[in-house]
């Protein structure tokens, strides 16, 4: 199981999406590929931010095309353990100097709740919360999670 992060969910909502990327997706076995609330948070915050617009409407039907086609049925919701595995991701990094905003911190306790990994463009930023992380955003070959 793997939970694609925000930032790669919005590589693929791009007109012209890294080719890396596409070529990660392309590679894994879709039923394995999931997104979480927090995702879908993000980006909806980041639409309705934007003005109103056509740039704004293609995204907005890009987005609804990803959420609709490539991932019905696949989205992990904040439950109660996520919540409990937040206070303790965000507690160990505060105690080691690494501070992770909510969002983030919200993530990586869904992907340990349910024992996915996590690709992500930011693996720095998710090192040390107890994850296995994947960078799509790489060459297969330097990307061994």
């Amino acid at each position: 199981m793997i939970l694609i992060d925000t930032n790669v969910i919005s590589e693929m909502m791009k007109s012209v999406p890294d080719s890396l990327v596409i070529n990660w997706i392309d590679q894994q076995n879709i039923s394995q590929l999931f997104i979480s609330t927090i995702t879908i948070a993000e980006i909806s915050y980041g639409l309705h931010a934007l003005p109103e617009s056509k740039r704004r409407d293609t995204l907005e039907k890009a987005f609804k095309k990803v959420l609709i086609e490539a991932f019905a049925n696949r989205v992990l919701a904040f439950d109660e353990a996520a919540a409990h595995l937040y206070g303790e991701i965000m507690g160990h990094r505060k105690e080691i100097g690494h501070i992770l905003n909510v969002p983030d911190g919200q993530i990586a306790a869904i992907a340990r709740t349910h024992g996915a990994c996590l690709a992500t463009r930011n693996v720095r930023d998710f090192k040390n919360c107890g994850l296995q992380l994947i960078n799509p955003f790489l060459a297969a070959s330097s990307n061994k999670p």
